[in-house]
């Protein structure tokens, strides 16, 4: 599952914001087997939150 979580942080990476079916499907494509499971993991980590029907990534919050 590591190798997943580190395909899916990569791809939240480069889309900041993305559809949560679209993420879900992009990340089955790249090879997640699953991907629901990653994406909460992902929020535990404080790494993406869910927005209205989407994923984004969390920023850096400045001092």
């Amino acid at each position: 599952m590591e190798k997943d979580i580190e395909i899916a942080e990569k791809y939240f990476r480069k889309y900041i914001s993305v559809g949560e079916i679209i993420a879900v499907r992009d990340l089955k494509a790249l090879g997640v087997k699953d991907p629901e499971k990653v994406i909460v993991e992902l929020m535990n980590k404080g790494i993406i939150e869910k927005g209205e029907g989407c994923f984004n990534l969390v920023r850096e919050k400045k001092h």
